[in-house]
């Protein structure tokens, strides 16, 4: 296994054969965090299952173009941290910057368009089960591309000040995959919010 030093963080033990803390770190907690989003698609379904009708029957179900857009968006940037990880390797610092502010750009969009989204919703959060489940999913989706966001920041500006560099690149390493377990999250909490099925004529 390849070992990526950090100016931040130390590695544990060998640094030829062991992996990095920050590494293991940011697995375990991407571990914890599928559970979490595993958990909010069971109570999603759960809550399906027991409604006579999905949505309401006087309730029009709002459009998913915000969605769509949304995952589009966080995808797009999740790419481009991706293709940042990689220029830097290739030891482009600049190019590198420039790839990481155009991820936070494309998941600050994403995210900035599903808040704008629930804003614009004519239900609040606990109207009913339908409306629930609506809130809670796409907030959700909405805060994990946010933390991706923080941590796209966070990273560029490391990368800004030296501290990350193509010869020590551990966060943004971290940061490309944090952006695509995100993305990932945003794609599950969404779909089910739009494409669990019609029931009991409603919509």
């Amino acid at each position: 296994m390849a070992v990526q030093h950090s100016r931040t963080a130390e590695p544990i033990g060998d640094r030829a054969r062991t992996a990095a803390m920050g590494t293991w770190g940011l697995w375990l907690t991407l571990t914890v965090l599928a559970t979490f989003v595993a958990g909010l698609a069971a109570a999603a379904l759960y809550l399906h299952t027991g409604q006579e009708a999905w949505p309401p029957p006087f309730l029009e179900p709002p459009s998913g173009l915000p969605a769509t857009v949304a995952v589009v968006l966080s995808l797009l940037g999740a790419f481009v941290a991706h293709r940042a990880r990689a220029t830097m390797g290739a030891e482009r610092r600049r190019s590198a910057a420039i790839a990481l502010a155009a991820a936070v750009g494309l998941h600050t969009a994403a995210t900035v368009t599903l808040i704008a989204h629930l804003w614009q919703l004519p239900f609040p959060h606990d109207a009913h089960a339908y409306a629930s489940v609506y809130w809670i999913l796409t907030g959700f989706a909405a805060w994990f591309l946010g933390v991706s966001v923080l941590v796209l920041l966070g990273v560029l500006v490391q990368t800004l000040v030296g501290l990350v560099d193509p010869d020590r690149h551990l966060e943004l390493t971290n940061a490309a995959i944090h952006a695509w377990f995100a993305s990932a999250s945003a794609v599950v909490l969404l779909a089910l919010v739009h494409l669990l099925p019609t029931t009991g004529g409603g919509g």
